[in-house]
């Protein structure tokens, strides 16, 4: 998190630092305020989609005042108060495809409102996934395997082995998720790399994790 003040009479054609892409005057509030919260770093994940889909990515909703969000029913305590907040959309992209790849380079708030058509992104430090048609649905993943998960192997221990393992046991491997990257673990991932048709060495790198989560 890295939170810059900026106002939109003096810095709005101006560049986002990290972001390219973007104009700082595309974050400001829609009630005309000029001064402009922006989490840079939260900026750059956007920059990321932005390369990825190679297409405008447009922003709905990004900073909002206090008296702003309630105005338009916003939570109490809105991302979009503090600057690290952003509804998103990209036209000709579904929405689940943009929340997918958002997962996928770490970003641990995402809503995705498929009746919208657009994708909230907060940098929250904790995961907290959800649709929203009618009502609000929690879900545990879009899809999309986290880049920042480790490399791990046999003699590997912690939440990630954990991670892996119940990821092949959905798979239909008979292994337990015990948080111990084992003989059985491996045995399982080899297999499983052996039907995927790639490299089969027992260990869970990028292109493995990629195919857990497919």
């Amino acid at each position: 998190m890295n939170v810059i003040t900026y106002y939109k009479s003096r810095d709005g054609e101006k560049k986002v630092p990290g972001a390219p892409h973007f104009k700082i005057k595309e974050f400001a509030c829609h009630d005309g305020t000029d001064k402009i919260f922006i989490d840079i770093d939260h900026a750059k994940k956007l920059e990321k989609i932005r390369v990825h889909f190679k297409k405008a990515v447009h922003i709905n909703s990004g900073y909002r005042t206090v008296s702003y969000n309630r105005k338009i029913g916003g939570a109490s305590g809105s991302y979009h108060t503090k600057g690290r907040a952003f509804d998103i959309y990209i036209s000709g992209v579904n929405v689940k495809t943009i929340a997918k790849y958002a997962e996928a380079i770490g970003i641990k708030g995402i809503g995705c409102y498929p009746n919208a058509n657009f994708v909230h992104i907060d940098s929250r430090p904790s995961k907290f996934f959800y649709y929203y048609t009618n009502y609000y649905r929690s879900v545990r993943t879009f899809g999309g395997s986290p880049a920042y998960y480790p490399i791990i192997a046999k003699g590997s221990r912690g939440a990630y082995v954990k991670k892996a393992q119940n990821r092949l046991i959905k798979k239909g491997y008979k292994i337990s998720a015990d948080g111990i990257f084992g003989s059985s673990t491996e045995n399982a991932v080899k297999r499983f790399q052996k039907k995927s048709e790639i490299t089969v060495d027992g260990i869970v790198g990028k292109n493995t994790w990629k195919l857990l989560y497919k």
